[in-house]
């Protein structure tokens, strides 16, 4: 027999049996869809957040307040004088405290979700804001606890639409800030909007909310990034203002960094697991299938074996149609998978970073899956007896 007469049997039986050949590329389809979509969104959000860590600057560093623990000789917390005096260490060159809280921002009957934080003006150059509109507040601001407000452009344009909103006031938490700037577009992080924020004197931040603490501080360091020495020296003057280590924690740009590749690395594995076990699942719904259809079609088998039809022949046409069906199931399994990674990136606002040897694997992979799993019921079909296959109905 020809290859091309291989070829159509192994195909015919895939438009006879539409429901069954469904069924037997379904679990192949999801398995690939699954591998495909958790590795490219794993690996897009991993280049994400190590990309906003990056464009933070080199030098960044941020002390974090910790719970508060049993400790005899602790105080209540880092005050705002001591958070000032973070810049003055030798290597530090920007020093930034923050208070924060979510709320909602109105402006007359227009209201909307916020992130208010309590600063001083060096914020905007740490984080690296910049202006779109107006200024930013002062330290004189600060010092005399006034009702300034810079806002993020979502928060400027939720509020005043496409209004110019400098000069205008708002209510934060009942009390009544003008706006003096809006903040250029900078982007969603996740499900963290950084340009649905609300940054206000941190004076007047503590005097509203009646906290006298800071909750962190985000410092530059002089040099292109933190070495240890200056970590050293900045861990302990907050030992010393604190009196206890584990009241505080340090991060470094590096550190989070260090810390988002070894979770990436760590989901990617263990997502890539839970894919790759959902292709074999569906390699076994495929492989009982195949079973089903040598059962039904014994005597399909008999009459072709009775007119010549050579057990190698036989054995390539169950062969192929297995190949062919996982294959079916693999090229839309990428389809899909490549569908469902541009959703969720777009969904979760993150940059789409697609391998295209995913894709190319994950067709690949099905096709292997297929031939292994097919191997057993075309190696059943080619040893039936002509005899016996005939006698049955």
């Amino acid at each position: 027999m020809r290859i091309d007469d291989v070829v159509r049997h192994a195909v015919r039986p895939l438009r006879v049996y539409k429901l069954r050949s469904g069924l037997s590329l379904m679990g192949i389809l999801i398995g690939v869809a699954a591998v495909i979509t958790l590795t490219t969104l794993v690996r897009s959000a991993s280049l994400s957040v190590s990309g906003r860590v990056e464009n933070l600057g080199t030098n960044l560093v941020i002390v974090t307040m910790n719970p508060l623990v049993e400790a005899s000789n602790m105080q209540d917390g880092l005050t705002l004088r001591q958070s000032r005096s973070l810049e003055r260490l030798p290597g530090f060159a920007l020093a930034a405290p923050v208070d924060y809280e979510t709320t909602t921002a109105g402006h007359g009957e227009t209201t909307a979700p916020v992130t208010v934080y309590g600063s001083s003006p060096r914020l905007t150059s740490v984080l690296q804001y910049h202006l779109a509109l107006g200024r930013n507040w002062t330290a004189k601001d600060v010092s005399t606890q006034q009702r300034v407000v810079v806002l993020g452009s979502q928060t400027s344009r939720q509020l005043f639409g496409e209004r110019n909103p400098i000069g205008r006031r708002i209510a934060l938490n009942g009390a009544s800030y003008r706006v003096v700037g809006v903040l250029a577009p900078k982007g969603a992080f996740f499900d963290i909007n950084q340009d649905a924020v609300a940054i206000v004197p941190i004076t007047t931040y503590q005097m509203q909310s009646g906290i006298h603490t800071v909750e962190s501080v985000y410092l530059k360091t002089a040099s292109p990034a933190a070495n240890p020495n200056e970590i050293h020296r900045l861990e302990d003057r907050l030992n010393h203002d604190l009196g206890n280590a584990n009241r505080y924690t340090v991060m470094t740009q590096s550190e989070m960094l260090t810390v988002t590749h070894k979770i990436s690395t760590l989901l990617t594995r263990v997502l890539t697991g839970v894919a790759a076990i959902s292709v074999l699942v569906g390699g076994i719904g495929m492989l009982n299938v195949l079973l089903m259809s040598v059962s039904e079609r014994v005597r399909e088998i008999g009459v072709r074996k009775t007119v010549g039809a050579r057990r190698a022949e036989i054995l390539a046409q169950f062969m192929l149609e297995s190949v062919i069906v996982a294959m079916i199931g693999g090229m839309l399994g990428a389809a899909l998978g490549i569908g469902a990674s541009v959703l969720l990136t777009q969904r979760l606002h993150i940059a789409l970073v697609l391998n295209p040897w995913i894709p190319a694997a994950g067709v690949v992979a099905s096709m292997g899956v297929g031939a292994l799993c097919g191997i057993y019921p075309a190696a059943r079909a080619a040893t039936l007896p002509p005899v016996e296959a005939l006698r049955r109905p």
